[in-house]
């Protein structure tokens, strides 16, 4: 869990110090002022959301945040989809580029620190969409990667003779077909 973190932690902590590192041909101390205050209020909301989550009315469907990405992907195998989370004006935008949500700031401060569910609700000028819940969820078991590490450990013991046994039947069965309609 700290690394993941560690990572999203990261990208706004980068922006910090970059900002910090710009030459001194600022504008003004207030415009300064106003653009650190804004990524504290973006680096606080972002890093109370970091983790793993499922959709409430989908639970195939997980989200994982790392930083100011989500990750977005079905349990049919489908295409997955990265999404970037990010502070418009004075609410928190989900941009899936085709429709975009605001995230229920009022349930997110009353959750406290650790929050369970996040309300997601469609953007003013968004296309039409649903209102999306989030439910926090732990992250995937490993033993998934160890099972397909497992069917390949399988096929390396079943050896190169058998797979090449089958090889040969696979061909020989050709050969025969294409002997049946030559007659």
């Amino acid at each position: 869990g700290d690394d993941a973190e560690e990572e999203g932690e990261g990208e706004a902590d980068k922006e910090i110090e970059e900002f910090k590192a710009r030459p001194v041909t600022r504008l003004s101390p207030i415009i300064d002022a106003q653009r650190a205050a804004r990524l504290r209020f973006e680096k606080d909301l972002l890093d109370r959301i970091q983790g793993y989550w499922k959709d409430k009315s989908d639970e195939t469907t997980t989200y994982v945040v790392e930083g100011n990405t989500v990750s977005v992907s079905s349990g049919d195998g489908g295409r997955g989809f990265r999404n970037r989370i990010s502070v418009y004006g004075v609410d928190l935008c989900w941009d899936a580029r085709r429709f975009w949500h605001y995230l229920n700031l009022e349930q997110l401060h009353a959750s406290g620190d650790a929050p369970e569910e996040l309300e997601w609700n469609p953007g003013k000028d968004s296309p039409p969409s649903k209102q999306i819940i989030w439910v926090k969820s732990e992250a995937p078991p490993p033993e998934e990667e160890k099972n397909e590490g497992e069917g390949e450990e399988e096929a390396k013991e079943a050896g190169p003779g058998e797979g090449a046994a089958e090889e040969a039947k696979v061909e020989d069965s050709g050969k025969e077909v294409a002997a049946a309609e030559d007659q």
